[in-house]
């Protein structure tokens, strides 16, 4: 074996090596710190609270209209949707040019809860941009089977 370590050691020596894994963990660092930026501008704050008789989500939705908010009621879940357009036309006075921009925005949460739930167990209010949804607990149905013995043949 040669003793200068091969074709590729001229390219590559401890100092090389280290610097190289420096720029990749900073490259990381920051592909994460892009990442939460835009889990944040896809999601709002929610925070769910449990009492003996129900749960309580609080959804900060402080930019949008009461109209601009949907409640879907799943199986097992509560989903959470807002959406707003923005649409603004821009003139310019001297070149006579209009320029139209239009943005939709939507940003949806998911609440699993451990029961299944019925429409009308959901209570919902909004105000000073604040989502307050109630669900009533349930009590599980219990549906027994009655056991026969088995016939004799």
């Amino acid at each position: 074996m040669p003793e200068n370590g091969g074709p590729i050691m001229p390219f590559f020596n401890e100092k090389s090596i280290g610097s190289w894994v420096k720029s990749l963990e900073q490259f990381i660092d920051k592909s994460f710190e892009h990442y939460q930026t835009m889990v944040d501008h896809l999601s709002f704050p929610l925070d769910v609270q449990e009492t003996k008789n129900e749960f309580i989500a609080h959804a900060n939705l402080e930019n949008y209209d009461q109209s601009q908010i949907q409640i879907e009621v799943l199986d097992r879940a509560l989903k959470i949707i807002a959406y707003a357009s923005e649409s603004n036309r821009f003139t310019d006075d001297k070149t006579n040019i209009s320029q139209f921009k239009q943005a939709n925005k939507r940003v949806e949460r998911l609440v699993p809860l451990p029961f299944a739930i019925k429409q009308e167990d959901v209570r919902a209010t909004f105000g000073n941009g604040l989502l307050k949804i109630r669900v009533k607990k349930s009590r599980p149905s219990a549906n027994y089977i009655d056991i026969k013995p088995e016939a004799e043949e």
